[in-house]
């Protein structure tokens, strides 16, 4: 891992964006929840400037904020900052000079910190700050397009990952569970149409559902199958309620398949597996519930 930051090349390309699967668990994410929300804006037509609002949708949604989350949250550089704080002095960092007036202390100590910023963290971190920086003005521009509500919303998902990146993987779930579903779909939803409650509220029991997968698949305890259930049983209720029965019955179809798969996952306790078995069903559900907020 250290070879990464000493070994770096001093002549190439100064950006690189490289494109590959991150998600070999799930199908579920940003790119799933902005095409939901880009039905359920209700929007969607097939003219040529709408098909290239959804391209610019999924790339800000799924490749540019995966890509700054992925930067911040990248372990390596962490460690390597780690090492690099250890094995500097404190009189590096810290003034030894107890004399003086409090001012020239003061100086002395932002001189001292400045003086350690560029000289230990800037080299170690150097094209990862470029990079977070190159990506948010790139995700900025294309939200920009989007409209106003897609910047602010931008804006609060790269918030959402600096955060999730110092309360850890566990504790920050939640966070993450926000930044790859509720947003996006909310980008998507707002470029196209605009808000609602009933799609606030779907949006908001899929962020539980998605949540909830994601315990199960880090295997931390918790009450996350029945949470998942009753995410779910919550949206078909609604659409049955809104005189949508056909949707709420294929939803309803959908929790049932889970309910049968939960027998197993009980018996091996595998939530891995389980989630991959059951992905197709929540795709499924979250799709109708775009459709029928589009109807």
């Amino acid at each position: 891992m250290e070879e990464s930051y000493s070994a770096r090349p001093l002549i190439g390309r100064w950006l690189a964006l490289e494109l590959r699967p991150t998600r070999p668990l799930t199908w579920l994410g940003p790119g799933w929840a902005v095409l939901c929300g880009a039905v359920a804006s209700g929007g969607l037509t097939l003219r040529g400037q709408t098909l290239l609002l959804v391209v610019f949708a999924l790339l800000l949604g799924d490749v540019l904020l995966g890509a700054w989350r992925a930067l911040w949250l990248q372990p390596d550089w962490r460690d390597a900052v780690r090492r690099a704080a250890a094995n500097t002095p404190a009189g590096y960092v810290d003034s030894q000079d107890a004399g003086g007036m409090a001012i020239r202390r003061a100086a002395q100590q932002v001189t001292r910190r400045f003086r350690y910023l560029r000289s230990v963290i800037l080299p170690v971190v150097d094209s990862e700050i470029i990079g977070m920086t190159m990506i948010g003005v790139l995700a900025l521009s294309i939200a920009a397009v989007l409209g106003q509500a897609a910047v602010l919303l931008t804006l609060a998902a790269m918030a959402l990952a600096l955060i999730e990146g110092q309360v850890g993987e566990a504790r920050g779930a939640g966070l993450r569970a926000l930044f790859e579903v509720a947003l996006p779909w909310l980008i998507a939803q707002s470029a196209f149409g605009y808000f609602s409650w009933l799609a606030l509220l779907f949006v908001l029991l899929f962020t539980l559902v998605y949540y909830a997968l994601l315990g199960l698949a880090a295997g931390r305890p918790g009450r996350w199958i029945a949470w998942n259930n009753a995410a779910q049983l919550v949206v078909a209720l609604v659409l049955f309620a809104s005189k949508m029965p056909a949707i709420a019955g294929l939803v309803a179809l959908g929790l049932l398949a889970q309910v049968l798969w939960q027998s197993r996952y009980h018996v091996n306790r595998d939530g891995r597996a389980y989630v991959q078995r059951v992905q197709s069903y929540v795709l499924v559900t979250m799709l109708a519930a775009g459709w029928a907020l589009w109807f």
